[in-house]
């Protein structure tokens, strides 16, 4: 297990009643790069017997910039096996899958209060976590003191603006998100 994977879930399982794990995942494609969640829910549409899941795709430690990638994600679980499968291609097989319910529980019961199911994933470096959100075509990183659920979503969270050009920015954020 990489040690960003078992800082990850030391440092989320103490904002969750529900376990914090590594899980075994098959790899089947037939979605679209870049838009988990709704590969999850149309896999979910096509197979009776599925859920949707959430949680981290932790990636290997990258030298080069000296942190590890952890990515926000979604994909399946067959209920009668048990067994976990991702729809969402180009997914590098060196990634450890870490199961964080929580997620798609928080994105379920904020639904109006968010304009994506997706929150920031992070970056682990030099023992501390940030957010890192696209927003404007840009990446937006954000020191995280605490992996606090709500927290997670902060980037995406609606907020009331009377300038109406705030909502194209947050459509065209929402879009980079999905992309």
């Amino acid at each position: 297990m990489f040690k960003a994977t078992r800082e990850l879930i030391k440092a989320r399982q103490t904002h969750t009643d529900f376990v914090v794990e590594v899980v075994s995942v098959k790899q089947i494609g037939g979605g679209f790069v870049n838009d988990c969640f709704n590969n999850a829910c149309t896999y979910l549409e096509n197979s009776k017997d599925t859920r949707v899941v959430s949680g981290w795709l932790v990636n290997k430690f990258d030298t080069k910039s000296n942190s590890t990638a952890i990515i926000q994600h979604f994909w399946n679980v067959d209920v009668l096996s048990g067994e976990y499968i991702d729809t969402t291609p180009l997914i590098p097989s060196e990634v450890e899958y870490v199961i964080d319910v929580d997620i798609s529980i928080y994105g379920q019961e904020h639904f109006d209060e968010i304009n994506n199911c997706v929150g920031s994933s992070l970056f682990f470096k030099d023992g501390k976590f940030k957010t890192v959100d696209l927003i404007e075509g840009r990446l937006v990183e954000k020191n995280i003191s605490k992996l606090i659920t709500e927290n997670l979503f902060d980037a995406v969270r609606i907020e009331e603006f009377e300038d109406t050009n705030y909502f194209q920015v947050i459509s065209t954020a929402r879009e980079m998100q999905t992309a």
